[in-house]
């Protein structure tokens, strides 16, 4: 039997029975079956080529082969429990930073108060927090530049968790003086021919909020690409077009020269924290303080 077979449960399993001077008390101590302990030992045994243990019905007692191992065994086991304490400090000080990432204008009414109760239950773990705008929809998760981040769904990045924290209607926003401001609601039918205010670039985000799914292949005239909501808001209130969001730009970026509208037809949109399950190990403690805090909205 090759020596290169030996793994750490020999040296453990070892210093166990030569600690306790029994299978019996060994075996528990670590928590396996009596027999599967003898069967280490007996393997350990076989390929050293020696007899470690003199084993008797009353007594379990070492070999000078065996008392020779115990003196080289117990150097080897204090520096295994230090290499174990070494990669729990190393885990520890990876978990002590939270990257956060979010889509400018998402998330308003729940990061504050996730950011204080985090920092509250975790004053050791600091939070470093990025904005992302309208270009970056995917809040950083795509690259991995941060741990989680709260964004509106769809983003297009694969092997994520997204788990649901608000549900809120789609709206349109026009200019304070448009002619369809008269109107209590509107629909797609509506405004399939206005001139709109877009998110630069393309893909899913996008086509989401332009109503593309709605169109059946009629795709909205975007004359106009804003990458925030201020610039957005800004266009549709110098007359520019009309653009679709979600109803919290209504409560909490309202301003002179636009108003907004309930648009019947559109499902709701949704704000979500994103997240993959391998890696910091602090951030299931933030996803979960995040959770708690859109439920008591």
């Amino acid at each position: 039997m090759s020596i290169n077979s030996l793994q750490l449960r020999h040296i453990r399993s070892f210093l166990a029975v030569a600690e306790r001077r029994s299978f019996v008390d060994a075996a528990q101590q670590l928590g396996v079956s009596q027999p599967a302990l003898s069967q280490t030992i007996n393997h350990f045994e076989q390929v050293l080529g020696v007899k470690l243990f003199a084993r008797t019905t009353r007594n379990v007692e070492l070999t000078e082969h065996g008392q020779r191992l115990l003196k080289k065994s117990g150097d080897l086991d204090q520096e295994i429990k230090r290499y174990f304490a070494e990669l729990k400090a190393l885990r520890d000080s990876v978990g002590s930073k939270i990257r956060v990432g979010y889509l400018i204008g998402t998330g308003v009414q729940i990061i504050p108060e996730a950011l204080r109760r985090f920092e509250e239950k975790f004053p050791d773990v600091t939070l470093e927090l990025a904005e992302f705008d309208f270009n970056r929809p995917d809040g950083g998760l795509r690259d991995g530049e941060v741990d989680c981040a709260i964004v509106r769904p769809p983003i297009g990045v694969e092997g994520l968790h997204l788990d649901t924290l608000i549900e809120e209607p789609r709206i349109v926003c026009l200019p304070e003086r448009h002619p369809l401001a008269r109107h209590e609601s509107l629909t797609i039918a509506d405004i399939k021919d206005m001139p709109v205010v877009g998110a630069p670039g393309d893909g899913v985000w996008r086509d989401y909020w332009l109503a593309s799914d709605l169109l059946d292949g009629q795709r909205l005239n975007v004359v106009v690409e804003a990458a925030t909501l201020d610039s957005e808001l800004q266009a549709v209130a110098s007359h520019k077009g009309i653009s679709i969001t979600a109803e919290s730009t209504a409560k909490y970026y309202a301003r002179p020269g636009v108003t907004f509208r309930p648009l019947t037809d559109m499902s709701n949109c949704i704000v979500a924290i994103g997240y993959r399950k391998e890696g910091n190990p602090r951030v299931q403690d933030f996803v979960k303080i995040v959770k708690a805090v859109s439920a008591d909205l």
